[in-house]
């Protein structure tokens, strides 16, 4: 062989060996990220083949049901519904254009049926309808009336979770404003416009808020557990005070002069609990702030990118020093760092309370049963 020939040879090998690399990666390292991808409809227009899992409250109610559309070769399934935007948030959507929101997306796998491979496989071989695992959610249909209904009631923007404090179960999960997932096809556009009012928005877990005096209660656990005070210990409660240079007063300037920590909470004392937070110190209040679930995004069964975590912010970073930590330990903030909280991370605050000082996992998911009504999973009592 010539040296011409040669090289053009071993050029082509060259060429071979990376088209296979390339091809490898592709396939086998970065199919999942590639699959998941937004911009990525081939797998949404392969899984509308499949007949999805129906999606259900815990009290029966059908909150979403695939519907086929078309014959033969052309049959698909299209998302449907029922009570529309009542549980737009937490069941999110699914269809072709505008993607996957909420469980629809974080339990995806679960609604196609890919957790039972081999009886997809059958259906292929036997031409019969793919079908995925239904799902019962946690979540009460009449108790998320209510706390949709209340909240619709008010001018603001506002969300509401409730959790079962032995389980974690989230028993409701409400967000004003709303949106209507059936609806989505047509008016996704208009609902992401700048004068929309953000009904995609999930407030409960994407947005934070100061949350006021519901941080004394993780300031009492902290003060407690570390052992620098008891309930019947004393602090400064007159007003107003200087806190960190500036003056802190107690709701309508109130004061309660020396008083017990167990008065100070009952009456929710400002200058109190922001004096025992400059005694705490920042260090055991971050500890405890971690402790509750705070600085990192709560795990649990919905989309990653529509979970915010909370804590003291400087603009869009949580710090961890330097905020003023007798305001953060009322649920405040200053310059240097505003608490700032969802409401999914507060309901789980009472919970850890309510169930004896241990954190767990918020959930969503009651049971799972695959397309022959095999229950394959449930959440433990």
């Amino acid at each position: 062989m010539n040296r011409p020939i040669a090289r053009l040879y071993a050029f082509v090998l060259l060429l071979f060996a990376l088209l296979v690399a390339f091809t490898s990666n592709w396939a086998v390292f970065a199919a999942d990220d590639l699959e998941t991808k937004a911009e990525n409809k081939r797998p949404l227009l392969e899984q509308q083949k499949i007949k999805r899992g129906e999606i259900r409250s815990t009290d029966g109610e059908l909150l979403a049901v695939s519907e086929p559309v078309g014959k033969g070769e052309q049959k698909r399934f299209v998302r449907s519904y029922p009570t529309g935007e009542l549980f737009g948030h937490p069941v999110g959507y699914d269809f072709i254009t505008e993607g996957r929101a909420g469980i629809e997306r974080s339990e995806n796998d679960v609604l196609v049926g890919k957790e039972n491979e081999f009886a997809t496989i059958i259906e292929q071989l036997t031409g019969s309808t793919e079908q995925g695992s239904d799902l019962t959610l946690t979540v009460d249909a009449d108790a998320q009336r209510l706390a949709t209904d209340l909240l619709g009631r008010q001018s603001s923007p506002g969300a509401v979770v409730a959790i079962e404090v032995k389980t974690g179960a989230i028993r409701v999960m409400a967000s004003t404003p709303g949106y209507d997932p059936n609806l989505i096809p047509e008016q996704f556009g208009a609902l992401n416009s700048e004068d929309s009012g953000s009904p995609l928005v999930n407030r409960a877990t994407q947005n934070p808020y100061p949350p006021g005096s519901t941080m004394k209660v993780v300031t009492a656990a902290a003060a407690l557990d570390s052992g620098e005070f008891t309930p019947d210990s004393t602090v400064d409660g007159s007003s107003p005070q200087d806190v960190s240079g500036v003056p802190l007063e107690n709701f309508g300037n109130k004061s309660f002069g020396t008083i017990t920590l167990t008065d100070a909470l009952t009456n929710s004392v400002n200058t109190a609990w922001a004096n025992v937070g400059e005694q705490l110190g920042t260090d055991t209040m971050v500890e405890y702030m971690e402790r509750f679930g705070m600085y990192s995004r709560p795990e649990f069964d919905y989309p990653e990118d529509q979970i915010r975590a909370s804590g003291p912010a400087r603009g869009n970073r949580l710090v961890k020093s330097g905020f003023d930590v007798g305001r953060v330990a009322i649920g405040q903030g200053g310059a240097e760092g505003q608490m700032l909280a969802t409401p999914l991370q507060m309901a789980m605050v009472a919970a850890t309370i309510g169930n004896d000082g241990k954190l767990l996992r918020p959930t969503f998911l009651q049971e799972v049963k695959d397309r022959d009504g095999r229950v394959t999973d449930q959440l433990e009592p």
